[in-house]
This record gives C-alpha cells, structure tokens and sequence, in this order.
C-alpha cells in the first residue's frame, strides 16, 4: 500500500496511491474523494505502512504535532549555509532512520517558518542571516506582547473598567483615527464580545461620565483639536480714521441669548413720505485682514457653534466685546442706506438713493424680539398703538419689508411660506459645563411673526444689494445660490430661486459666520478701491486658496448643524425622561408629518418609521413613549390611536 505526502495551499497532506501514472497518480486522503496529484508535486512516497499503522488523519495529526515541537533554533544550527532538501535535514535532526512522519514534519516545520528559512524550490531551502533571524524574533516578541497587552485591556473593559491608556485616546477611537491601533483592536473585540457598539462599550467601561459626554466631547475633540479656548491678538484698529454718524439712533433685534450682536437699524423721516432707513453690520475686519492670527483661528472654526445651553464662539470673546452692536457704545460698521417712500407706487420709486459706506455709530438699543413688550402683531404694526420701544421707526421698517417681500412674491410667483414652528430651549440657571440631565424648558414660536420678517426681509435686503456690489465690479466671494439641483455655495453671484433674487450672499452676521467674514472683506475692497477692487481684494478670482476655504466652510457648517440637531434630539430626549412616570412610560400626543412620520406636539422630537396606517398628515395621535437609548438618541414609541 502506497502512501505519498504532499501540500495543498500549504496544509500537510497523507493520501494512499489508489492509481499512478507517469504524470501524475490518483489518490484518495483521509475523508475524501478520489483526488489527481501531478508526480512534481509529491514530496514524499512510501511503499510501507504508515509508522504504527497510522490513517492518513493521523499522519497528518502526527505530523502537525512533531512539527510545533520542533526546535527551530538547533535545526537552524544544524542547516548549512548552502541550499539543502528538507530530507536531509529531517536526518540530522531526527537521525538517520528518521521515518515518513519525521520527514514531512520537517518540511511542514521549515516551510511555516520564515523567520529561520526561505523556500527555493521544492522541498528546497536556505538559512536566513542571524541578524535577520534575531530582528524577527525581537519583532514577534514585540508583536506577541502588544496581543497579550490588548487581551488585558480588551478583558479590562468588558469587565466595566477603563484602562488609562486607552482612556487617553478615546476620541481617537471614537473617530476611527487608526483602526490598526492595538487599543482600536482591544476596543473593537470587547465590542463584539459584549455585542456593544463603540460608543456603547466606552460609555459601559467608564471612558465618558455620561452619553451627553459622549455626543459632546467627541464632536469637540474632532472639531476643536486645539481646543475650545484659544489666546489670539487683541483686536487693534484706529476708529478715529471713520465718521460718526450722529444723525441717526442705531437700536439691534435679537433673542435675549444672543450676545454677538452683529446687525442693527436705523431709521431717520426726511419728510412727511420719505424715510431713510440704515443697516448697519459690526465690522471686525477693520483689525482682521486675510492669513492674519484672527483670520486663521476662523478660518479653523468656520461658525460660531450652538447647541442648547452652549455655544462655541468663532472669534475670541475678546473680538466679540469689541465689535458687538451692544447698547450705549459706539462701533465701527458697515452701512447700507436705501431711502423709502411710503406713497410710492411702484418697487423702483418706492427704494431709491442706495448708498453703501464704512462708519461710527451709536447704539441706543438693544430690542429682544422673545420679551412680552416686543409679542407685536400685524395690527401692532400698522395700527395706533406705540406703546412699545421703537414703535415708529419698526412701523416704517415693517411698511417697507412688506414691499421688498411683495417684490420677492412676485418675482417667485407665490408667497414665502413661513409657517414652520421654531422650538427654544432653554435650561435655568445651567452650570458650566452642563451634565446633560438639567431640567429642561422648550417653547414653541411661530416662525414669520412680524419682528421676524422685518429683521429677515432687511438682512436679505442688505445680503442681496452687496452681493450685487460685489458681482458688478467683479470681485469673487462666497455667493449662495439656489437652483432646481438645490442650494450651493459658489465664488460667483447666480440666482436664488427660492428668495426671488438674482445674487445673495451671507454677509449680515460677521461675528458669527466665516463666509460673512470674507465677504466683508471683500466688500470693503470695493467700497474703498472702486473699479480697482479686482486688484485690490484680499481674495482673487479662480483662486485655489478661496475654492479650499469655500470647501471647508460648507463641510463644517454641515457639521455644526448636524451637531446642534443631535444635541437638540439629546434634549428632546431629556424633556420626555424628566416627565416618564415611574412605570417608565409616558404617553404623549404627537403630530402626522407624513406617512410613517410623527412629530411630538409640543416638541421637536421626530419618530421615523412609526407606522401611522392609514391617519393623513397633521391629525393628532397619541404616542407611547418607553426605554431610551442614549447613545443612538432612540426612544421606543408604540402607536395608541388618533386623538378624538
């Protein structure tokens, strides 16, 4: 009974010869079935019995087994230096009568290390050098405890413990920076293990004190690397080089929380019919210029950041003082004057004498629009009553946005729709920083409420004359557009068909948003270079450096606003945990968005994929709330029925 030994994509292989051929035999091994092997590639061939009447499993098993306990370091020694067959060493180490299972657990013993021997030909090989012997060893020794090392963190944290070491580079791992790290691999296998993901794992074994932690660390780590305080330069300019215009009384309209303050109005009768209204925006790039320490750290940021309670501020808070529009100071701005004539006709006579220009003002006031005294309605508006503070020049500048919406209408051909609901939230007295679990406060507003639409209908009004400034004397910026493809931001004006306008640009919150930044400096180059403003601007057109930073600004204004949604979501979340019953329950109604689509009413909590049936859009149901899932921002929610 013949028995051969051969390998098949490096495994051992004993099979009995059923029939051979000059080329090749046909032979069958342990459990298999008939299978062809080409003569070249046999490497052993016996004619006797297997050593102690072994089965072909056996051999194998046998083999394996001599093999592993081999001493690789004297076989080492005991090769020459020059190419030998596995045989003849399978001889020198076992002994002359070294047997059919000796021989080929020697080739399976030199052919899986490497390390000792390389392969040259078959059954043929060769000594590695010493000194490459001795680097490989040193680097499996490394490779080997690195695993032992990882098998102890990897218990240490299903186990509910954090290692300091991996402790240390938890956002890291959170953002996948090095998956081939062997912390990332400790992290991942007791993920698995616990069948947690990430996230879930770090939070079970102590790497963040809460999943509010967790959301809002994380997003700072990877947004904020050199962290959220940065010292910069003290903002330096000379206001004395600008006019102060006297004549006018500069009042702002913001929410009480605001305290960058970059837009304000004024509005001065000239007669019995004519107005003339002012739009003033703070202007820091009067002490920032393009690469400067200030225009680096924006460029960084891109936005100021705000999710509830919180808010990381584009530029220094030092840079904020300086050129807010806050009450009883006097600033630098940039001004668009446009006179109004409340009888005119016509858009064309009703806004005339557009003039732009940079300059002092005096801020009398600072309005917030969420105060009781400033709930007005249309009939506040165009009615007697003036009970409230700036009554007359909000009348005038209510009158007037009216005609630049009505133009916008027509230009569209429909009304703006502005009935969407806008949620504040608010949290009392909040520490600094925030846990994640302080009671929670969230109202509802109707969005286009009077003071809304004059503050908007004036932005887009100052947003739209500048880009068209900028457009005309051909200086490029960061322009919004709007098309049937959708909204983009671009280095040259186009039409935003949503607005009814022919260029826009964002340029009315300098304090807060880098593309308003640039803009502003770009608009400043035209307003004091004129035609020489192409020349003269910070930023040319077609230049690569302004592609980047339009680039980066659109990335990370994406991210800010998915970062705000997710917080808003947490705190969704915390409002229904802080009214459950101690059932674990609460029932609530809810609002039909669309199909398999609620909304909370009182809210902005949306449950997708909560099978509605056949209710339509905007009916009433009641909702079960139960267990919340805070990492995901999940809560379980069961249908109860339409509310009668």
């Amino acid at each position: 009974m013949t028995h051969v030994f051969y390998e098949q994509s490096g495994k051992p292989i004993v099979a009995q010869v059923m029939e051979q051929k000059d080329s090749h035999m046909h032979v069958k091994g342990a459990g298999s079935s008939l299978q062809k092997v080409k003569t070249k590639d046999i490497l052993l061939q016996t004619s006797a019995a297997l050593p102690n009447n072994l089965s072909a499993l056996q051999a194998v098993e046998a083999i394996e087994l001599a093999a592993a306990q081999a001493d690789l370091e004297f076989i080492w020694e005991c090769a020459p230096d020059e190419v030998f067959d596995f045989m003849f060493l399978a001889r020198e180490y076992f002994g002359e009568s070294a047997n059919f299972i000796e021989q080929a657990a020697m080739w399976h013993a030199l052919h899986h290390a490497p390390i000792y021997f390389g392969k040259k030909g078959r059954g043929q090989f060769t000594k590695q050098a010493r000194e490459q012997v001795d680097i490989a060893l040193v680097a499996i020794a490394k490779k080997e405890e690195r695993l032992r090392q990882q098998a102890i963190w990897t218990d240490e944290l299903v186990a509910g413990r954090c290692p300091d070491d991996i402790l240390k580079i938890r956002d890291a791992i959170v953002q996948k920076k090095n998956a081939n790290d062997m912390a990332y691999k400790a992290v991942l296998a007791a993920s698995e293990q616990m069948h947690l993901s990430i996230p879930a794992l770090l939070l079970h074994a102590g790497a963040f004190t809460s999943a509010f932690d967790y959301h809002r660390s994380s997003f700072i780590a990877e947004h904020y690397p050199q962290g959220v305080n940065v010292d910069l330069p003290q903002p330096v300019f000379d206001a004395s080089s600008l006019p102060l215009n006297e004549s006018i009384a500069v009042f702002s309209i913001d929410d009480s929380f605001t305290t960058e303050i970059d837009d304000a109005f004024s509005v001065v009768q000239l007669d019995t019919e004519r107005y003339r209204i002012g739009v003033h925006i703070a202007a820091p790039t009067l002490s920032a210029s393009r690469d400067d320490a200030v225009d680096v750290h924006a460029v960084a940021r891109m936005s100021t950041m705000y999710t509830p309670g919180e808010k990381i501020t584009m530029l220094p808070d030092a840079w904020v003082a300086e050129f807010s529009l806050d009450a009883a100071t006097v600033k630098p701005v940039v001004s668009i004057y446009v006179t109004f004539n409340s009888q005119a006709d016509t858009f064309e006579t009703a806004l005339t004498d557009i003039e732009t220009r940079v300059e002092r003002v005096r801020v009398a006031d600072n309005l917030r629009h969420d105060v009781p005294a400033l709930q007005l309605s249309i009939e506040d508006l165009e009615g007697e009553r003036s009970d409230y503070p700036q009554s007359d020049a909000l009348k005038i500048l209510w009158q007037a946005g009216k005609v630049l919406s009505a133009q916008r209408d027509l230009v569209r051909g429909k009304p703006e729709n502005n009935n969407r609901a806008d949620f504040s939230f608010v949290i009392e007295n909040a520490p600094s920083p925030l846990t994640g679990d302080e009671p929670i406060c969230i109202t509802q507003r109707q969005r286009g409420s009077p003071i809304d639409k004059i503050v908007s209908e004036w932005m887009i009004f100052a947003n739209v004359r500048w880009a068209q400034m900028l457009d005309t004397h051909n200086v490029p910026a960061l322009f919004r557009s709007q098309s049937p493809m959708g909204v983009r931001t671009t280095t040259h004006a186009s039409p935003h068909l949503a607005m009814g306008v022919p260029a826009y640009m964002w340029s009315t919150s300098p304090l807060r948003r880098y593309a308003d930044l640039l803009n502003q400096m770009q608009l400043r180059a035209v307003i004091e270079h004129g035609v020489t403003a192409p020349m003269q601007a910070p930023f040319k057109a077609k230049e690569i450096d302004l592609l980047k930073r339009m680039s980066t600004f659109d990335e990370k204004y994406k991210a800010y606003n998915e970062q705000q949604n997710k917080m808003e979501r947490y705190w969704c979340l915390q409002w229904v945990a802080q009214r459950m019953t101690d059932s674990g329950f609460l029932e609530v109604n809810g609002i039909v968005i669309k199909e398999n689509l609620i909304r909370l009413s009182d809210i902005p909590l949306y449950l997708p994929n909560l099978p509605t049936g056949e209710i339509p859009p905007s009916s009433a149901v009641t909702i079960r709330l139960g267990a919340i899932n805070w990492v995901e921002l999940n809560v379980e929610a069961t249908m109860m029925g339409s509310v009668e």
